[in-house]
């Protein structure tokens, strides 16, 4: 089992999948009891670029929302799953700080709206590693985490390879 539960967090996200950066919120509908389920959503600004022509995605800024959902397993804790039941020791309170690790499975999708362009969405998939660290000091516990991702793209019949990196802390 983790320790690191919570509900809903807020988070930084970068050249994951929103193309700049985004600002998110995620909330875990679903939580098991070595692995939970995330949603997220966000908005994120694309800056405008040099003029290259026509139409050119890079001539004016944009808007992006980046939305998606992903399913996270426990992965530090197999090893200490098989040494706990093979000894017998006497339990111990917990440490006030406790980190875990996570793999990340999952799906996503991004509209984005350019100033001087048509209005894009990219689909993506999602994997990646994620670090949950809690600090259990009352009043209220907190967890910080840290996920590093690779989202393969797709938009108007094209592929492309992607990875991003994301901060947080839940409220």
């Amino acid at each position: 089992m983790y320790r690191t539960r919570y509900r809903t967090a807020v988070m930084a996200e970068s050249f994951a999948i929103s193309p700049l950066g985004s600002i998110n919120v995620e909330y875990l509908p679903v939580r098991w009891q070595n692995s939970f389920l995330a949603l997220r959503g966000g908005i994120g600004f694309i800056p405008g670029g040099k003029d290259t022509g026509i139409g050119a995605v890079a001539n004016g800024g944009g808007v992006s929302v980046p939305a998606s959902i992903t399913y996270n397993y426990l992965i530090n804790n197999l090893r200490k799953g098989i040494h706990k039941r093979v000894s017998v020791k006497c339990k111990s309170a917990p440490s006030k700080i406790a980190s875990e690790w996570f793999v990340e499975v999952g799906a996503g999708a991004t509209p984005i709206a350019y100033r001087s362009a048509d209005t894009r969405t990219y689909s993506f998939a999602i994997l990646g590693l994620r670090q949950q660290v809690i600090f259990d000091i009352p009043p209220h516990p907190r967890v910080v985490f840290l996920r590093a991702n690779v989202t393969p793209s797709y938009v108007e019949g094209k592929y492309e390879l992607r990875g991003g990196v994301s901060l947080g802390v839940s409220l």
